[in-house]
């Protein structure tokens, strides 16, 4: 009788997206949310929307980058597309889904440097990505 030899352990890619690189997509896409956010203000305001909505359309505009923006084309948000990293999934490698970009980024507000010490483990995964079951890597 034969026994099945599947791997059932995490193997890393080799093309992980490296600390640096990460760290810039990071950066650049805070950049992206927050100018997103503040055209968005400005431009409610100017139109004449009460003050109120003026704040909602902004902070949900930046809000809806921040937490989708790694499920659009290629799982490439701005910051991943400019420093050639894309967001895939760890099981399948198709590209991240809006699912998996929500729960990948709704962790970073609340637990920012905690969740990003994980990163330094040897799958170079955050907790948003162990959460999301998703990767990072390289695609240039």
């Amino acid at each position: 009788m034969e026994v099945n030899s599947t791997q059932s352990k995490y193997q890393k890619p080799n093309n992980l997206a490296g600390l640096g690189r990460r760290w810039g997509g990071q950066i650049i896409d805070s950049i992206v949310t927050f100018l997103l956010f503040y055209i968005v203000g400005l431009i409610a305001r100017y139109i004449g929307f009460p003050p109120n909505v003026v704040g909602l359309l902004a902070l949900g505009s930046g809000a809806a980058y921040y937490l989708f923006s790694d499920a659009m084309p290629n799982g490439q948000s701005v910051g991943k597309k400019l420093l050639g990293m894309t967001v895939i999934d760890e099981r399948s490698y198709l590209s991240c889904n809006l699912y998996q970009s929500f729960m990948r980024n709704i962790t970073t507000p609340f637990l920012s440097v905690f969740d990003w010490v994980f990163i330094f483990f040897g799958s170079r995964k955050r907790l948003g990505d162990m959460l999301a079951s998703t990767i990072v890597i390289r695609s240039k």
